[in-house]
């Protein structure tokens, strides 16, 4: 993670036993419906069926490589293939699905992962160096980007649509960097890569970048896969706390996270850690430049924090580390790390605009003023909604545990599940007891609604990590 995080969260490690988007829990049906069809079921629950995969086959797991601190996890279009992201080895490590059951098994040598550093199994790349936290697969399938935060980078990689290996793009296609990569193409506003999302035309990439405070703006080939800064103001945006020459500035945006694109193309939405708040932008879909909306809509900001300039006051947005659109555009969720809370906002896909409608914080932690108390929502870290729009799922690192809400499509508010169907756990009272569940960092559903796939499991000494399959069972 970045340097405010790691630190934070090094002091948890030390507390407990940790970073979000890269293991994969898979949330599975036991019957053969179809995502559209879950959403008569009232009820859910979870079990255990496909092995999990750990760093050195503790816990019960497999054995895996390339996943040590997972910090995020992608699926591609297909379903054929999954991808998570290792912040402490600075790999990609890739796996085949099981589309009817969701579980997973690792590429053989040299195609296990990708990786800046050398280890046995893995192909060497560049720009992936000081770690991964965050990757994505362009909406074709054909090709990966994934970010790499000392390297100040975006690493390409084309993927096999059968085998699901990467192969990184030559040169000068590499990468993008704003630092010094033998191959690579210079940008501007990639200093501490963090977080990318693509445009659903695949059109354009966008990434947050924690040490610069901004985010980066590309034209994607389609074809080749590569990546081109868009000119002048139009290629980066940062805060205006951290101005960089020849960057336009926006609000909300100090110390960004992770971020997403909406589906119908016409926004992006950034998590600004050091803001407390979710930056607003409006995207141009012909050119791929976002712009944000005007005060006091230009971003959503925690109330008891430092008040900005041209936003709006909103309760649970402390230490915002993820954000997450709804397939309808109706609705975006913020997880708030350092609040230990959940907040939601409405949006105006007009205008792009947000309005608070509802909060969740962790029961076991202080209580938050407007917002309901839900179980196992301590320090969380990502947010995914199910393609249907009809459940959301939390990854709560401190909790260690995945907590689940029914979403009201008409209004998007959340309701955590009851009794046990609520969360799984590895060790949570009130919860499914699971297992490889320890400090889970990021997850993401699958495009055909019948998985979830989380990552986690920070290092320590040797390190740690994760990735484990779950069922739903409906």
């Amino acid at each position: 993670m970045t340097t405010t995080v790691v630190t934070a969260l090094a002091a948890a490690l030390v507390a407990l036993v940790a970073t979000a988007p890269t293991s994969g829990a898979a949330f599975r049906s036991t019957g053969a419906a179809t995502s559209a069809a879950f959403a008569a079921r009232a009820s859910f629950g979870l079990m255990q069926t496909a092995p999990c995969f750990s760093r050195d086959g503790s816990g019960g797991c497999t054995a895996a490589i390339g996943v040590t601190q997972g910090e995020h996890v992608a699926v591609s279009p297909d379903g054929a293939h999954v991808y998570t992201a290792s912040k402490a080895l600075s790999a990609v490590a890739a796996f085949t699905r099981e589309p009817a059951g969701g579980a997973l098994t690792q590429l053989a040598s040299p195609n296990a992962c990708v990786t800046n550093g050398s280890i046995t199994g893995c192909t060497t790349v560049v720009g992936l160096g000081g770690g991964v936290f965050d990757l994505a697969v362009s909406p074709d399938g054909k090709h990966v980007y994934a970010t790499g935060y000392t390297s100040d980078a975006v690493a390409a990689f084309s993927r096999h649509p059968t085998t699901g290996v990467l192969t990184q793009l030559a040169a000068p296609n590499r990468c993008v960097t704003s630092g010094s990569i033998t191959g690579c193409s210079a940008a501007v506003g990639l200093n501490g890569a963090n977080g990318i999302t693509i445009s659903p035309d695949g059109a354009h990439v966008y990434v947050a970048s924690y040490d610069a405070s901004s985010l980066a703006v590309f034209a994607r080939d389609a074809t080749t896969g590569a990546l081109t800064q868009l000119a002048g103001t139009a290629g980066c945006v940062t805060d205006t706390s951290a101005p960089i020459s020849g960057c336009a500035t926006a609000r909300g945006l100090r110390n960004p996270y992770f971020l997403h694109a909406t589906l119908d193309g016409t926004g992006v939405y950034v998590a600004g850690y050091g803001s407390n708040a979710i930056s607003a932008f409006v995207r141009n879909p012909g050119t791929g430049a976002v712009t944000q909306p005007a005060a006091p809509n230009a971003c959503v900001y925690n109330s008891a924090s430092t008040a900005i300039a041209g936003c709006t006051a909103a309760t649970g947005l402390l230490g915002t580390y993820h954000v997450q659109v709804a397939a309808d555009g109706t609705t975006v969720y913020a997880a708030g790390y350092d609040g230990n809370t959940l907040a939601a906002f409405g949006r105006d896909p007009a205008t792009g605009v947000l309005t608070a409608i509802g909060c969740h914080y962790n029961s076991g932690s202080t209580a938050v003023a407007g917002c309901t108390s839900t179980l196992a929502l301590a320090a969380p870290t990502g947010v995914a909604v199910s393609p249907d729009g009809r459940s959301v799922f939390v990854s709560a690192f401190t909790s260690g545990a995945v907590a689940m809400f029914r979403r009201d499509p008409g209004t998007g508010l959340l309701t955590q599940r009851p009794g046990t169907d609520g969360c799984i756990a590895a060790a949570v009272a009130g919860c499914t007891t699971g297992s490889g569940l320890s400090q889970p960092l990021g997850l993401t559903a699958s495009h055909d609604g019948r998985d979830v796939y989380v990552v986690g499991g920070n290092y320590s000494g040797q390190g740690a990590g994760w990735v484990t399959a779950l069922n739903v069972n409906h």
